[in-house]
């Protein structure tokens, strides 16, 4: 079966980009969603989405953040699970997928491997994730959605198309707004329409036109 997992995660912060993966101050998953999917029947085989539960007083989700994705740490706290069965949950999902897919992917892949840091994957193990397959809807978009560039990239010299944001990239491509943007399985979705409507010669022939 050619398969692949759609995946998004939302955080109690960013990384740390400087920093190794491994850095105690690299931030947490506080929500994690997956759907492994048939790429040639485009159905949906398996899937996962959980908020992660908070361990320690000292994991918290500040509240600019908590406003972005809707997730405080009191409704995590009571709805979550650990961060360490979130993953394991994901990696179960991912040996079965021939490729990964996210929108910014490079952003959720380094998400991921803190995590594998954290919870001790072996070095064959986070080796696989950083080197396997991988596509970003927001990189094969960039073309076709032509954002323009915005003020703060033309003072710097950039004139090249902004990369677009899920929401841009999913009005682009569906015509509509998409709904509840920054939940992780919304997002989940959001990327496979996005990707699948880029695949269809029709709807790609139309959206350059």
């Amino acid at each position: 079966m050619n398969t692949a997992l759609f995946y998004d995660t939302e955080t109690q912060g960013l990384p740390l980009f400087s920093e190794p993966s491994e850095d105690p101050r690299q931030p947490h998953i506080v929500q994690l969603a997956a759907a492994l999917v048939d790429l040639d029947t485009r159905e949906t085989v398996s899937s996962m989405d959980v908020i992660v539960r908070p361990d320690g007083d000292d994991w918290t989700i500040p509240d600019e953040i908590a406003t972005i994705h809707g997730i405080t740490k009191e409704k995590a706290i009571e709805l979550g699970v650990s961060e360490g069965v979130a993953t394991s949950l994901f990696f179960d999902l991912w040996e079965h997928a021939s490729i990964r897919i996210g929108h910014n992917e490079s952003f959720d892949a380094r998400i991921i491997r803190i995590a594998q840091h954290r919870f001790f994957y072996s070095a064959e193990e986070k080796a696989a994730w950083k080197e396997g397959p991988a596509e970003c809807t927001a990189r094969l978009s960039t073309s076709i959605v032509k954002c323009p560039p915005t003020d703060k990239m033309k003072a710097a010299g950039r004139f090249h198309y902004k990369t677009p944001t899920l929401a841009e990239a999913y009005q682009h491509f569906m015509g509509k707004p998409l709904e509840n943007a920054h939940s992780a399985m919304a997002d989940v979705l959001g990327c496979m329409a996005v990707y699948f409507a880029m695949k269809d010669p029709v709807d790609a022939e139309l959206s350059t036109t």
